[in-house]
């Protein structure tokens, strides 16, 4: 007997997307979680410049965030093993995201210069992607951890 999905194209759809809904829901974050952080570290600005060099364009706060956010990927990285003491630094990078996120809305809506960019809605998107993202893995990890109380693990 043929699969029904195979002949309802609305069928195989809905089986593509909850395909999707398996991933998000049933598979695990570490391995996401250690490439970010390979890839957070080794592209953070901490390493590519200096703080003298931020200091004269004005620029000293930005410079601060870096160097918080490159000490938190590297928690996050080294914390990896141990989901409770990775979670915190999950939490951590996740309010110093929403931090930087507040910040940017802030400078588009009060900065006309600012907000004329054309690349602005595009980095808006990209940011409300990648704070999806970090409330997904947060959420992971504290449903992990219940579980793991719940189960005395």
């Amino acid at each position: 007997m043929d699969n029904p999905s195979t002949n309802n194209p609305m069928g195989s759809l809905k089986a593509y997307f909850k395909s999707y809904k398996d991933i998000i829901v049933f598979h695990d974050y570490q391995p996401l979680l250690l490439f970010w952080n390979i890839s957070d570290i080794a592209n953070n600005r901490v390493l590519w410049g200096s703080f003298w060099e931020y200091k004269e364009q004005g620029m000293e706060g930005a410079y601060i965030q870096y160097a918080v956010y490159f000490c938190v990927s590297l928690g996050m990285l080294f914390s990896l093993p141990n989901l409770r003491s990775c979670s915190r630094f999950v939490a951590a990078y996740l309010l110093l995201y929403i931090f930087s996120t507040t910040k940017f809305v802030h400078t588009v809506l009060t900065d006309e210069e600012f907000a004329s960019n054309p690349d602005i809605g595009r980095s808006l998107v990209v940011t409300g992607v990648y704070f999806t993202l970090w409330c997904w893995i947060y959420i992971k990890m504290r449903v992990e951890i219940a579980h793991r109380n719940t189960n005395g693990r």
